[in-house]
């Protein structure tokens, strides 16, 4: 398997992780300890689930990798050494890893991964079936907020876009009854400036 991921271009990748991965994914879905409060600056009033890997923030110019390696949990090592090596650019760094979960009533709301260009946010969609008329697409804005990109988050699915794009999980419907769940990976070439 090729390199897929290009920074700066908004791309999607169907079937993106092996079977095998993406069932220990699965697997271990259950055993996530969620906390709930998570909020983006643009509205702290907005709360969802989230579980935090990597442990690099908005602002991380570090790689997180040896982090998400030490995780308790294996499967988030698995999957990190597959994304650089089937699908990240050569010389990529990892600057944050995490999972974010919205439920009916949590609202996404639009916002920024970081202030810096060069960065790229790649959420892997991890649910096993999606329906049309469940909502919670992902959307991308342009520099004017208009819509440049709506993906339904099916589940297997890599969605890459430049990290300071505008975007937002679109709402659920009230038909929804369980976690919309990504895993989320921010990535940056090796010689992001550690200015800013």
């Amino acid at each position: 398997m090729q390199n897929h991921l290009q920074f700066g271009q908004i791309q999607l990748i169907h079937n993106a992780v092996p079977v095998e991965i993406l069932s220990e994914l699965y697997t271990t879905l259950p055993k996530i300890g969620w906390s709930f409060g998570w909020n983006t600056p643009s509205n702290p009033h907005s709360r969802y689930w989230h579980y935090e890997i990597g442990h690099g923030g908005k602002k991380n110019v570090l790689d997180v990798s040896d982090k998400v390696r030490a995780h308790p949990l294996p499967i988030f090592a698995k999957y990190l050494d597959f994304f650089l090596q089937h699908l990240a650019p050569a010389g990529t760094k990892i600057l944050r890893f995490y999972m974010n979960a919205h439920t009916y009533g949590t609202d996404g709301w639009p916002h920024t991964d970081t202030d810096r260009p060069g960065e790229q946010t790649c959420v892997l969609y991890l649910n096993h079936e999606w329906k049309p008329e469940w909502g919670g697409e992902t959307v991308i804005f342009n520099k004017d907020k208009e819509i440049v990109a709506s993906v339904l988050p099916k589940g297997n699915r890599i969605l890459s876009f430049p990290a300071d794009s505008l975007h937002a999980p679109r709402p659920l419907s009230k038909e929804f009854e369980g976690l919309r769940i990504v895993l989320v990976v921010k990535l940056a070439p090796a010689d992001l400036s550690v200015a800013n």
